[in-house]
């Protein structure tokens, strides 16, 4: 078991337990105590680390990310980003 860490914008520690799976869906190495993890936002492949889903999102979702690139382009960060 380790506990885990889901960057979203804040910190939420997670417990291996409570979650699907106890290892990267991309590298599937196991997680470590501290990880940073998410989840791909443009598809289903479930958890992994971090870095992992970065490398994921630009190998397997670049159009999407151009557009939503040009989607937000114009708008302007609040005061707390």
């Amino acid at each position: 078991m380790a506990d885990i860490l889901w960057r979203e914008g804040w910190l939420k520690p997670l417990s291996t337990e409570s979650l699907p799976n106890d290892s990267c869906a991309i590298c599937k190495e196991e997680f470590k105590n501290l990880d940073y993890v998410t989840s791909c936002e443009f598809c289903e492949i479930g958890l992994s680390h971090e870095s992992c889903c970065n490398n994921h999102s630009i190998k397997s979702h670049i159009e999407q990310i151009k557009a939503k690139i040009e989607a937000h382009k114009e708008k302007r960060l609040h005061s707390y980003q």
